[in-house]
């Protein structure tokens, strides 16, 4: 590590730290790692540039002089700043050109040199500008310039970057991350629970001087809601600070901006057009006023919380509300609704906004958080709105059927009963078709067995022209035939579904019917398949930029296969980001990943943290408003789950009998993505048996399950039945039937990649179990997965596949052509494998793979 800097080579004094200093070595160490001409930190401010360019020169390597230029973000003339630099450097310039002078004095140094220029002229000054750019591209190796400031100087910067000259830090590289935040706390002796601290940390958006203000002043309970109310201290600073210096059109372009939940360079033109808003959008770039990058390729733009908080504040508390009309006008005129209508509600034009809503289709409610927004507006919106058109009473029905509030459909099906009939045949055709559309899909939902003629009847009638309609009566079909083992019908369905969503070139209709074609594979024991399947449709659905609750869906199956196969740990990692996402976009299918991550605690000990996943999901969907019937029996029989690996086998009877009792009863199909849970509810209670000691009950009711499943075509479920049945002729003491059966059911779980069945009865029976495996050295697929390996691949079965064929030494053309996937696709897969590895090349990729033996 350089040493700290002896007094010697100091040519101007060093400010201070600051007491309650934090140091960063993130950033510090990033800076000083560097050899390069040109070190810019440009930022708002607030964010600690001169504390980090301070931390840094303090470690000035010996025999280096350094000299420290406070600028005080006034403007300077190049003669200035020769003055300034000669009386440093103990200097005499001669009277010539300054700039030639400033070349000469700097090309004839003896000895390295840092020059810091701290906070850079803040208003555009394009002489020193000019005078800079050029010296930058003739300094001696052995100059290094380190420049702060608030406003990015007007140099040839992406010519220096390329040049390898250049190291640039911006407003979120010097954004304090946890770490650094828990740090500052603690120099404040401020305790806070982790929630609190990452709740600080997002209504900040890390900007340093928000918190420390915040930390200064009043109780250090609920910081970041007072950050969010935007406190006096943090408005005094802003208005002196951030405002003093700001014409008054960019002042009041920056005050229109606080008020929009993102912009862009076009947008910010219309909107704020009287003020040359282009010109504007291009001032604020180049100030660095707080905009926070939305899409990474600095396009997408908001205003950092906190000063778009303190903006507001002083606009006053009404909106603005032509600027919204504006950015309504221009979110139409891009095709967006959906921002459309939030502007045309914030402009108070709810007529505006419905004529918007009409032209909504049911693929956007899939995206997002579309649907939940779609009912909140339903809310804002004047009573009666929503039920003035047929088209806007059936995407509301819609809504209510992707959020899972099914309860409230009814009523929207009655107000659509009041637009009949309809003036002609054809339209009152139509209306009824979509009538039954909504009603079958909502019937399913409902598990009732008339949903299939519901919907068989809406795809004989309804037209071409409503095929969102004609898809979501297909995917519906495919639910059904699932949930009663018809796989045969469900493969028909879907493949119609499918088919028609992609003659239309609807990724969120593909990735639904993909979800429905993965669960079908699943149930056929084709596992890896089912992956592959999930993989890539995650892959199309992200590199769109699709969020939503067709991506949680795809998240819980990927986690869900990914548990099949034993990897807990990438299956973990799955249903959390299927949970994040549920959550953002409030999408009950967060259900299954509370359900899958409390399996998971469950097999790992973690007994009280599964049954408070459990809690925390029944409390999700009271808040989501869903009705009882779409989780009450899933949630029952994972409890009797986890009631069965805590050896309550008497409380787990309890509860697979209350779920057979209640599917029975009330005549109820399997919900949508828990298509098997009959027949699996069956299995629990069978193995609840088996353990009370109620040998023959057990094996009889196996038996048949076992029959049932393998005649269905359910080949995992078939095997796991398989397993428990060789169990049970074990514990009634037919050891030789037990052999053979658990022999054939190692051979399928073997195939079928199934490996968590084979943990449990391992944990149940492992001399047994252990007495007919094959010798460690000569297991293979999932057998060798008993005895987990730190080594194992990160890759799916499609990435390993791409690897293979690039270790061939084929091109990535070649790879497409052979595996029958687009060239954009491989090379996606070449991405992701280049990243899971933490490797840049292939050729890196190949040897790291060859070293770890995966492919052999």
């Amino acid at each position: 590590m350089p040493n700290e800097v002896p007094s010697i080579h100091v040519a101007s004094a060093l400010p201070r730290l600051p007491a309650a200093h934090v140091p960063r070595p993130r950033l510090s160490q990033r800076l000083l790692g560097h050899e390069c001409r040109l070190t810019l930190v440009c930022a708002p401010a607030g964010y600690g540039k001169s504390v980090l360019l301070g931390e840094c020169v303090r470690r000035v390597p010996a025999g280096t002089r350094l000299v420290w230029l406070d600028l005080l973000g006034h403007p300077l003339e190049p003669a200035e700043l020769l003055a300034r630099l000669a009386a440093a450097l103990q200097a005499k310039p001669g009277g010539g050109d300054p700039e030639m002078e400033l070349a000469q004095l700097l090309g004839h140094l003896e000895q390295p040199l840092w020059i810091v220029l701290d906070d850079y002229p803040r208003q555009p000054c394009a002489e020193l500008d000019a005078c800079l750019g050029r010296l930058l591209e003739r300094a001696p190796h052995t100059l290094r310039w380190w420049i702060g400031g608030r406003r990015r100087p007007d140099w040839s910067l992406p010519r220096l970057l390329l040049q390898g000259d250049l190291l640039e830090l911006g407003a979120r590289d010097l954004a304090l991350d946890q770490q650094e935040l828990d740090a500052l706390l603690g120099k404040h002796q401020v305790q806070l629970p982790a929630e609190q601290r990452a709740l600080l940390l997002e209504h900040s958006d890390g900007w340093l001087a928000a918190i420390c203000l915040l930390l200064l002043q009043g109780d250090p309970q609920n910081l970041a809601e007072r950050l969010a109310a935007g406190p006096p201290l943090l408005q005094e600073y802003v208005s002196r600070e951030v405002l003093a210096d700001l014409p008054g059109p960019l002042r009041h372009g920056l005050t229109l901006q606080a008020y929009m939940p993102r912009f862009c360079a076009a947008l910010c033109a219309q909107v704020l057009e009287d003020e040359g808003g282009a010109r504007l959008f291009d001032e604020l770039r180049q100030r660095q006023l707080f905009l926070h990058d939305l899409d990474g390729y600095g396009e997408w733009f908001r205003l950092e919380r906190p000063l778009a908080t303190i903006l507001k504040q002083l606009h006053g508390p009404h909106e603005p509300l032509h600027a919204h009309e504006r950015a309504c006008q221009w979110f139409s005129q891009q095709g967006r609704v959906r921002e459309a209508v939030e502007h045309a509600l914030r402009a108070e034009r709810p007529d505006v906004a419905a004529s918007h809503l009409q032209r909504y289709g049911e693929d956007m409610l899939l995206l997002s958080r579309n649907g939940a927004q779609f009912l909140a507006w339903r809310d804002e919106l004047p009573a009666g709105l929503f039920t003035s058109t047929p088209r806007l009473i059936t995407l509301q029905a819609w809504a209510l059927i992707i959020c899972a509030r099914l309860d409230e459909v009814d009523t929207c099906l009655d107000d659509l009963a009041r637009f009949l009939p309809q003036p002609d045949a054809r339209r009152q055709q139509q209306l009824l078709a979509q009538y039954q559309s909504i009603q079958g899909v909502l019937q399913r939902q409902l598990g009732q067995r008339a949903a299939r003629q519901h919907s068989l009847e809406a795809l004989e009638i309804l037209a071409p022209t409503a095929w969102t309609q004609r898809v979501l009566c297909y995917q519906m079909l495919t639910q059904q035939a699932l949930a009663e083992s018809d796989l045969n019908a469900a493969r028909h369905y879907n493949h119609e579904g499918l088919r028609l969503a992609r003659q239309r070139g609807n990724l969120p209709f593909e990735s639904l019917l993909s979800l429905e074609r993965v669960h079908l594979l699943a149930m056929q024991g084709e596992g890896e398949r089912a992956l592959d399947q999930v993989e890539q449709s995650l892959q199309d659905m992200q590199e769109d930029g699709r969020h939503g609750p067709v991506l949680v869906r795809l998240l819980l199956l990927r986690g869900k296969l990914l548990a099949a196969r034993g990897a807990s740990v990438e299956a973990g990692h799955a249903l959390r980001a299927a949970l994040e996402e549920g959550e953002r976009c409030q999408d009950a299918y967060l259900l299954y990943a509370y359900l899958g991550l409390a399996e998971l605690a469950a097999e790992n000990g973690e007994f009280d943290r599964a049954q408070q996943l459990l809690r925390k999901a029944e409390r999700q969907m009271h808040w989501l408003k869903v009705q009882e019937v779409r989780y009450r029996e899933a949630l029952q029989h994972v409890q009797g789950l986890l009631w069965l690996y805590q050896g309550e086998a008497d409380k787990a009877r309890e509860c697979f009998r209350q779920v057979s009792h209640n599917l029975r009863v009330f005549d109820l199909l399997a919900p949508s993505g828990f298509y098997d849970l009959p027949l699996r509810n069956r299995l629990g209670l069978a193995q609840a048996d088996l353990a009370l000691g109620q040998i023959d009950k057990a094996a009889t009711a196996l038996q048949a399950l076992e029959r049932e499943c393998r005649e269905a075509g359910l080949r995992s479920l078939a095997c796991e039945c398989l397993l428990v049945l060789a169990e049970a002729r074990l514990l009634a003491g037919r050891s030789k039937t037990a052999n053979g059966l658990l022999d054939q059911a190692l051979d399928e779980a073997q195939r079928l990649n199934l490996l968590p069945p084979l943990r449990g009865l391992l944990a149940r029976q492992r001399a047994w179990l252990e007495s007919r495996l094959p010798a460690p050295a000569e297991r293979q697929g999932c057998l060798s997965l008993l005895e987990p390996s730190p080594e194992r691949s990160p890759l799916t079965r499609r990435e390993a596949a791409v690897l293979k064929l690039i270790a061939q030494g084929l091109s990535n053309q070649q790879i497409a052509e052979l595996l029958c996937v687009s060239l954009h696709t491989v090379k996606s897969h070449a991405r992701h494998i280049n990243a899971k590895l933490g490797v840049e090349r292939r050729t890196q990729a190949v040897a790291h793979a060859k070293a770890q033996g995966w492919l052999s």
